[in-house]
């Protein structure tokens, strides 16, 4: 075997252990970043085993046909800013192009970048820009377009999602249409896994229609652009056929929504649908799976599956209610009841997927229903006739709002509810839709909720600036700790490796400590292919990120 063959597949290995402890998307590339991992090919790389996978397949690429992909949840927008939720991103990465992107193998690929270069103290990144690339109406892509796109989500009044990415860039200039030099104020060892990978805006035309506009109207440089958006139902993208790396094999990359998880797995087996974005049931996994009918993929998740809680809300901000809570909920009967021994028990905020970032020495939490109730009792909550706790007058009572005809996770609720009851809390559930729950969540106007996010990065470092950090644009529980606070900002500045690592065990050990939401599970995640799509790889330590590759697949049958 040579060297290169022995290098890289040592590379694979050592990815495949630190997916095993990882939370998230953006926290395993960032980590992964970090040890080196992540290598940066050569413009053209393209999608890396597709070669071998094609020669597998015995096709050569066919153009026309549609990519049907499913989602639970809506759409509902298609700007980078919305591009949180995984189901909003997919449709979003094959409308807009950033400088590099990571393929499935974590490997980042040059996309409307030719190359960069970094200086030695690590605070300049010198970009080179591919040449002849078109937006959607035909705007020409510059280095004015990234220069306005950074410097639009540097600017506070915008209040960009994306910001924290970009807490440590000083300046960003354009010397020329094809040069980018972005500068930083301290060396930032996230920056390619973040900035790098921020889609562009064209600036013309988002300066002109504005950013709520510009979510139901995008204009990309990508493969596919936006043909009709049906925030509830479905999402058409038309194949660009100007676009720079070659025309889209598919004439139609398709998003449609289907909240159930039966409907998904009926889409799937009738042939409505080549692929879902979102998981099935358990027990309908293991059945497609048996089926032969599609090319499966099997990862950790990188999310964490939890109960975000209002941390400013008068019951859920004292932690005793908090860690009363997560006694009371007997995480194991999820895993086996509900999801057939698929996921594992989340600990804090990371996945067992980052295993060198990973923390298995926090504190930990059994199912104890009387452990419960004493923290309650010692704390001053006294049941009721009713059986409801009260304190100085405030009931034990608030509210969860599931996403609405999520199904796969419903019962989770359903089973805290009862869980929950019995050591004298009460929790109404209702449903509401994703965008008023990740706002209203976000601005403290809603108690406490039930999805899957990423603490600690999806791109595979565990920054988790956004999610943790005061006032983070995605800190669902409003969560804020000054040590927490100085260990993200210090965390991204570090260079040795050793130290970074027990900066994020130290937040991961107060996260347990504090339970600022309720962790639940890490998912198993299986991502299913129809056999008829082709041009896959044999493998992938990511699945969702072969979606803005999709541009390169095709059906055996257009």
């Amino acid at each position: 075997m040579s060297r290169d063959v022995t290098h890289d597949a040592n590379r694979l290995n050592s990815l495949r252990e630190l997916r095993h402890t990882t939370s998230s998307r953006r926290e395993f590339v960032n980590r992964a970043a970090a040890l080196g991992l992540i290598p940066v090919l050569a413009g053209g790389a393209g999608l890396a085993g597709v070669t071998a996978a094609s020669a597998k397949q015995e096709s050569s690429p066919v153009q026309g046909g549609t990519f049907v992909t499913l989602g639970h949840q809506e759409v509902a927008g298609l700007s980078p800013e919305q591009g949180g939720p995984t189901v909003q991103w997919v449709p979003i990465s094959q409308i807009h192009n950033a400088l590099y992107q990571m393929n499935h193998n974590y490997e980042l690929v040059p996309v409307l970048a030719e190359s960069y270069e970094a200086s030695e103290d690590g605070l300049t990144y010198t970009f080179k820009l591919v040449s002849g690339v078109t937006f959607h109406n035909g705007d020409a892509f510059t280095s004015e377009d990234v220069k306005y796109t950074y410097e639009w989500i540097m600017d506070e009044a915008n209040a960009s999602t994306r910001s924290a990415d970009f807490q440590l860039v000083d300046t960003v200039e354009a010397p020329d249409e094809s040069t980018v030099v972005v500068t930083l104020t301290e060396p930032d060892v996230t920056f390619m896994v973040n900035v790098a990978q921020t889609f562009i805006y064209p600036s013309a035309y988002h300066a002109e229609v504005g950013e709520e506009e510009y979510s139901a109207n995008p204009v990309g440089t990508g493969p596919f652009m936006l043909e009709s958006w049906n925030a509830q139902q479905r999402t058409v993208l038309a194949a660009y056929d100007d676009h720079f790396r070659g025309r889209p094999n598919f004439d139609t990359f398709q998003v449609d929504i289907v909240p159930e998880a039966a409907g998904r797995l009926a889409a799937l087996e009738s042939g409505q649908a080549d692929n879902s974005i979102w998981a099935l049931n358990a027990e309908d996994n293991q059945l497609l799976v048996d089926s032969g009918d599609f090319t499966v993929y099997q990862t950790l998740n990188l999310a964490t599956n939890h109960f975000p809680l209002n941390n400013t809300h008068p019951v859920l901000s004292d932690k005793a209610v908090r860690k009363a809570m997560i006694h009371a909920i007997d995480r194991q009967a999820l895993v086996d009841d509900i999801f057939l021994g698929q996921p594992v028990i989340a600990t804090s905020n990371l996945s067992p997927a980052l295993e060198k970032y990973y923390n298995p020495d926090v504190t930990l939490y059994d199912f104890n229903p009387d452990t419960s109730r004493q923290i309650l009792d010692e704390a001053g909550w006294v049941e009721g006739d009713d059986g409801i706790r009260e304190k100085d007058g405030q009931k034990l009572s608030f509210t969860c709002v599931t996403i609405t005809g999520d199904t796969q996770r419903r019962p989770e609720a359903e089973l805290a509810q009862q869980w929950l009851k019995d050591v004298g809390m009460d929790m109404q559930l209702q449903e509401a839709t994703v965008d008023i729950i990740l706002d209203a969540m976000t601005a403290g106007e809603m108690d406490m909720s039930l999805f899957n996010w990423t603490y600690g990065g999806s791109g595979g470092d565990p920054d988790a600036r956004d999610t943790l950090g005061t006032g983070g644009a995605n800190n669902f529980s409003n969560f804020s700790n000054e040590r927490v606070d100085e260990l993200l900002a210090a965390g991204v500045r570090e260079q040795d490796e050793e130290t970074r690592i027990e900066m994020y065990k130290e937040i991961q050990a107060i996260v347990a400590e504090e339970v600022p939401f309720i962790f639940l599970l890490v998912f198993t995640g299986f991502s299913f292919y129809a056999n008829s799509v082709q041009g896959l790889p044999d493998s992938v330590l990511s699945s969702d990120n072969l979606y803005p590759f999709t541009y390169q697949f095709w059906k055996e049958e257009a």
